[in-house]
């Protein structure tokens, strides 16, 4: 148990809610849908998560391998704000690069399991087999020579991809495999859902790219943030990602493509709005207070023992993930609402 959960944390299992509540959202969209069974569906969320976590080691792996940390010592130590908790377990010795390749192995080894057991299931579904394909060499090639896709201003995409329409599609597909059915076509609001949340995923991702810009230009990882290069155009982007999202909603609200009430999202705007401020704010070289955050801008995991010079950074990157977390929720206590009152 003590191996376990010094690899959770090595694999930052405390961002697991960016892709945890995505795909219990999916599983949860899929009740009463075709032919619904919801042992295949958490199979499918135990597999999301596997490739989450083997995922974060193996974009670990490659920046040890570039020696990515030392750019950002360099600049703290002359006096710029540089995210410095990078690989700790590595940096102290206490974990081997053969144990990192090991650990790399066995999450991405249980997600291929968790798959094929699905696939064979659901008799040999080739959606699956699509779905599951782009997702897996999109976050191979995120980190991975020789495309590196993170380093050529790719990255921010490629994991909202990933982790937003191939992640809800996938989990529903695999609950009920109804994503196409002759009777019903496709299901459209499923990927309208999967793109408003993969949006939101790439701004978890982005939001560290734009408040790290300076440190990823120095050792030359071309961001999304790096290549935009300005204040006003990377705030645009962010503003984007960040609201588009609700506008996806709405519309299909008003499209009468899904009930109502899940415009009830919009509940989520004020912390999205302080955000939008908080980034402005940082792009202004203006500190904000960050002892004791705002309590209604969800949790901030052990905020207590995070170092003051960190901190700048991870008060944005949470408040992000739980706008990510509670607009999953939202939609899945209306789904369940909806059920339970239909």
């Amino acid at each position: 148990m003590a191996l376990i959960k010094r690899w959770l944390y090595n694999a930052r299992s405390f961002a697991a809610p960016q892709n945890l509540m995505p795909s219990i959202l999916a599983v949860v969209l899929a009740i009463g849908a075709y032919d619904f069974n919801v042992w295949l569906g958490l199979l499918a969320v135990i597999g999301v998560c596997m490739v989450h976590l083997g995922g974060n080691l193996l974009d670990d792996y490659f920046d040890w391998q570039d020696e990515l940390l030392s750019y950002r010592e360099d600049l703290r130590e002359q006096g710029e704000q540089a995210f410095t908790d990078k690989y700790p377990y590595l940096r102290d010795g206490s974990t081997t690069i053969k144990q990192l390749k090991t650990a790399i192995a066995v999450f991405f080894g249980i997600a291929i399991i968790c798959g094929l057991i699905i696939w064979v299931m659901r008799r040999f579904d080739w959606w699956l087999v699509g779905i599951a394909g782009v997702a897996a060499v999109l976050c191979f090639f995120y980190s991975a020579p020789p495309l590196k896709l993170g380093f050529h201003g790719m990255g921010e995409l490629v994991i909202g991809i990933c982790f937003g329409p191939c992640l809800l599609c996938g989990v529903y597909e695999s609950a009920c495999g109804g994503l196409y059915s002759p009777e019903d076509g496709f299901a459209w609001h499923i990927l309208a859902l999967g793109c408003a949340i993969g949006m939101f995923v790439t701004n978890i991702l982005y939001t560290h790219s734009f408040v790290e810009r300076h440190v990823d230009d120095v050792s030359h990882k071309k961001t999304l943030a790096v290549l935009l290069r300005t204040n006003a155009a990377g705030l645009t982007a962010y503003a984007f990602f960040l609201f588009t999202p609700f506008i996806l909603v709405l519309a299909c609200v008003a499209a009468g493509y899904i009930h109502w009430a899940y415009s009830f999202v919009c509940l989520m705007l004020p912390q999205a709005v302080w955000l939008m401020w908080a980034m402005v704010m940082y792009a202004k070289k203006v500190d904000i207070p960050t002892d004791k955050p705002h309590w209604w801008l969800g949790p901030m995991d052990n905020w207590t023992n995070i170092e003051q010079g960190n901190r700048y950074y991870l008060l944005r990157w949470y408040t992000m993930r739980n706008i990510n977390t509670g607009f999953c929720f939202i939609i899945a206590v209306v789904k369940v609402a909806l059920i339970i009152f239909a």
